[in-house]
């Protein structure tokens, strides 16, 4: 998707100022410099083509030094941006024309907000995907009740089958190519799944449809693990997270509640020792509140918010 369809567009500068106010007050909130100032978590990255190697720019405020690894494409962005971040010492010039540079925090806050913008201008009903906990943070930030309203977050833990990082990219692309009717058709199981939980209207009903799913999803992931076997990819069961807006009045009290009384919607385990990896995974369904700026993306929207695709080295979602 092209930035420039959110960023120059006129059709979408509704869209556009959104994007620019969201951003622009975070980054001018007192804590966010704490944010950047914090010790770098283990799992970020940043490609390495965005990395100037010989780069040595740094400036000097209010006592901290930022580095600028970042590279921002100028067309990715707009001048009265780049010159407020430049203001606050968030960014700078690079001698190439083509390229800004920004402070890393800023550069994976200014891309994950570019992303979740671009997704909602989509006529796809495209959802934001990661595998980093931060963005989805950036994204979708939670709160409490007072400034929020209730998302329903759908976790499906230690359940999916997923090539280890050992395995060639060629391989999991030629599967891709070959098996993409069981791909399509486990895609389509999930977005069934996800519609439904969005229309629940009651608690009880949030368990029926997970009890109901648990065997489809063991059907699902049974042929699944099957073909993958078949082409003699190694795989370890890894988790997958999508944040659901509510359609039903009902269910958004439904949820409020669960949220007040501190439990989860449904908790339904998943034993996988019929695929010999001795694993308890599970359906997870909870409520969570969110930033009240994402309503009007609630209302719209007949997709996730996004995914949340991530394992940490022992294949455990790392929670937040």
């Amino acid at each position: 998707m092209k930035p420039e369809d959110l960023i120059f567009n006129g059709r979408n500068g509704d869209a556009f100022n959104q994007f620019r106010e969201e951003f622009t007050s975070i980054i001018l909130e007192p804590g966010y410099r704490n944010f950047i100032d914090r010790r770098p978590v283990a799992n970020f990255s940043i490609h390495r083509n965005k990395i100037e190697h010989n780069l040595t720019a740094r400036v000097h405020r209010n006592k901290v030094e930022y580095n600028f690894p970042a590279r921002i494409h100028r067309n990715k962005t707009t001048d009265s941006i780049f010159d407020l971040l430049q203001d606050q010492g968030l960014a700078l010039q690079n001698d190439n024309d083509e390229w800004l540079m920004f402070e890393e925090k800023t550069a994976m806050l200014y891309m994950s907000l570019l992303a979740k913008y671009l997704a909602d201008i989509d006529g796809d009903q495209t959802s934001i995907g990661t595998d980093l906990v931060n963005y989805e943070k950036l994204n979708f930030k939670r709160v409490n009740e007072g400034v929020g309203f209730p998302v329903v977050s759908l976790n499906l833990n230690k359940v999916l089958p997923s090539p280890r990082a050992n395995v060639p990219l060629e391989k999991i692309i030629d599967f891709k190519r070959r098996r993409g009717d069981n791909l399509r058709h486990f895609k389509r199981m999930l977005s069934e799944f996800q519609v439904r939980i969005a229309n629940t209207e009651s608690q009880a009903e949030f368990k029926e449809i997970a009890i109901n799913f648990k065997e489809t999803l063991t059907n699902g992931l049974n042929d699944l693990t099957a073909v993958i076997s078949e082409s003699r990819i190694e795989t370890a069961y890894k988790n997958l997270k999508s944040l659901i807006s509510i359609k039903s009045p009902t269910t958004w009290l439904t949820a409020g509640a669960a949220l007040n009384a501190r439990y989860n919607l449904a908790n339904i385990p998943l034993n996988w020792e019929a695929f010999s990896i001795g694993a308890m995974g599970a359906i997870e369904i909870a409520g969570c509140y969110i930033e009240a700026r994402n309503r009007e993306r609630a209302r719209l929207r007949e997709s996730p918010f996004s995914y949340l695709y991530h394992a940490n080295k022992y294949g455990i979602i790392a929670k937040p």
